[in-house]
């Protein structure tokens, strides 16, 4: 099966049109309803339902689709990782969650680029479970991950990168005047909170209550669409305050919670895997950068704190 028919039927499930997408391929339409029909006999079963000009995928379409993305984007990347040896070029490929360390692999591909600037980057916002997800089938490099996070099957370094937990509340709401929130005061809200349950599990041990004594209301991988719920008077969001600080929002109102614990953070990829050389590069910078005390972020830390304080 040629990486080409994949492309020919992931174009033609995406547009619903055989000629739409014989158009956008540059093949004539009779070239491109022959490659379909021979993927199909050679898979034994329909892809697609033809109703007039509109194509729509069957049950089984559906299940090789998915498939076929899968595979398209790991010979993409493959394709990238071989053209990377021939010198510090390529893509890395970075997973990276909603929090304070967003700020710091900004800086570092701030830096990293300068010295070599022919590295691209391809970024992708999840939850730790969906990057981890991505890392075990190889279609990121790295992962940027807040703690706590299963790490044992990974190769792994502890980023110089906390967190604090905040609750996110509408600014004309009587909480909003608050400089801090009580667990007291936490356990009678109704609340929106992180959907993985390794973050629960935190959640709920700093909060020292079982969740049957916790209102939570929703519960959400991303911040954004929560916004909208705090806005709406549903219920209120726990988050990391880094992920609330880079898209701050005029309407909502983010205030520290009151509990000792600190969201920690690490860079994670996979054991007993051949990574490219530029992003075999990268993480060996990040580690040099960590440990440098003249480094961008170091003096970014020194500079916050002296403020701070």
């Amino acid at each position: 099966m040629e990486t080409r028919v994949l492309n020919y039927f992931l174009k033609i499930a995406q547009l619903n049109n055989m000629s739409k997408a014989a158009e956008q391929l540059h093949i004539t339409q009779p070239t491109l309803s022959r490659q379909i029909k021979t993927l199909e006999d050679s898979l034994g079963t329909k892809l697609f339902n033809r109703d007039n000009k509109k194509m729509t995928l069957t049950n089984s379409g559906i299940i090789f689709q998915k498939r076929a993305q899968q595979i398209v984007q790991l010979i993409a990347k493959a394709e990238q990782d071989v053209s990377d040896q021939q010198g510090l070029s390529g893509v890395v490929s970075i997973g990276c969650v909603e929090s304070t360390v967003t700020n710091f692999l900004g800086t570092m591909i701030a830096s990293f680029h300068s010295k070599y600037p022919h590295v691209r980057f391809s970024m992708y916002d999840a939850d730790g479970d969906d990057i981890r997800e991505k890392l075990d089938r190889g279609t990121v490099d790295l992962g940027f991950l807040l703690t706590p996070v299963e790490l044992a099957k990974y190769n792994s370094v502890d980023l110089p990168v906390e967190d604090r937990w905040c609750l996110l509340v509408p600014k004309d709401d009587p909480i909003a005047k608050q400089t801090k929130i009580s667990l007291e005061a936490l356990r009678k809200l109704p609340l929106i909170i992180p959907s993985r349950n390794i973050i629960q599990s935190e959640i709920l041990a700093w909060a020292k209550t079982p969740d049957s004594e916790l209102h939570i209301v929703s519960s959400q991988n991303l911040l954004s669409n929560s916004l909208f719920l705090v806005k709406a008077g549903i219920g209120y969001a726990i988050c990391a305050s880094g992920a609330f600080s880079n898209r701050p929002d005029d309407d909502i109102v983010s205030i520290p919670i009151d509990t000792t614990t600190v969201i920690k953070h690490a860079m994670a990829w996979r054991k007993n895997y051949t990574l490219s050389q530029s992003t075999q590069t990268f993480i060996e910078f990040i580690k040099d950068e960590i440990n440098n005390p003249d480094s961008l972020w170091q003096l970014y830390i020194k500079e916050k704190r002296e403020k701070e304080n």
